[in-house]
């Protein structure tokens, strides 16, 4: 059976998606209206350069503000996602020290800036390099991860080797991973984005040095399988520890 979070982020997946197509459709049609150096500019006409911006915001604010409509592997860095394991998990997937986390999101984070400054400089030789273009490649970025989420993860099977999206190490730095590149054409709408973005990522990342803890699955209850309710790993057929 389907969890509810799985179909919220099957119908997350889904609107990502509507937002490139149309992306892509007014890049085509008439890209001025994605230049988000204009925001302020454009009038109504802007409405669809708001409309990505509020997605963006609302759902790093969930981030930010602990709450059950997200995933836990999402808010595993507070308090109230952490409960003692009562027995040691033997799983030889899972990373159970610190250094291992570390180097795991170390590898991601290089993996990350050598495919995102390839694909820049790529963009800058060819002349297509605009801030429609990085709108379009952040929009890329954000159903890529929900893909990463639902079906295939390469930073997991690569770099991480963690059990499933609940354990992820870096979970909360795909803002960020979208949003960095925006920040090559600042102004209100990128800054605020790369700005938000970063706040999701120091948070989490003090959490992590404060309590590694709660990021573990041999130390917290509620990353186990059988405590776990978002079941992300349906599609994947993952999960058994």
């Amino acid at each position: 059976m389907i969890s509810k979070m799985v179909k919220r982020h099957v119908i997350k997946l889904l609107f990502h998606a509507a937002l490139l197509t149309a992306a892509l459709i007014i890049y085509f049609t008439c890209r001025d209206l994605l230049n988000f150096t204009s925001l302020f500019s454009l009038g109504f006409s802007s409405v669809f350069l708001w409309i990505v911006w509020a997605t963006l915001v609302v759902n790093m604010l969930f981030r930010i503000f602990p709450n059950k409509h997200i995933a836990v592997g999402a808010r595993k860095h507070y308090k109230c996602s952490y409960r003692t394991a009562q027995s040691l998990n033997h799983s030889k997937n899972a990373p159970c020290t610190k250094p291992q986390l570390h180097r795991g999101a170390a590898l991601c984070a290089i993996g990350w800036f050598v495919i995102s400054a390839g694909l820049l400089i790529t963009m800058r030789l060819t002349g297509i390099l605009s801030p429609a273009t990085i709108l379009i490649l952040m929009l890329i970025y954000s159903v890529t991860d929900l893909c990463f989420i639902l079906f295939f993860c390469p930073f997991q099977t690569l770099f991480m080797h963690n059990q499933c999206c609940v354990t992820c190490r870096i979970y909360n730095w795909d803002y960020f991973m979208m949003c960095a590149p925006l920040i090559l054409f600042p102004n209100f709408f990128s800054a605020s984005l790369v700005v938000l973005s970063s706040l999701v990522v120091v948070i989490w990342e003090l959490a992590m040095r404060k309590n590694p803890q709660y990021f573990l699955s041999e130390k917290n209850d509620n990353l186990n399988c059988a405590s776990c309710e978002d079941k992300l790993c349906y599609f994947r057929k993952e999960g058994k520890r």
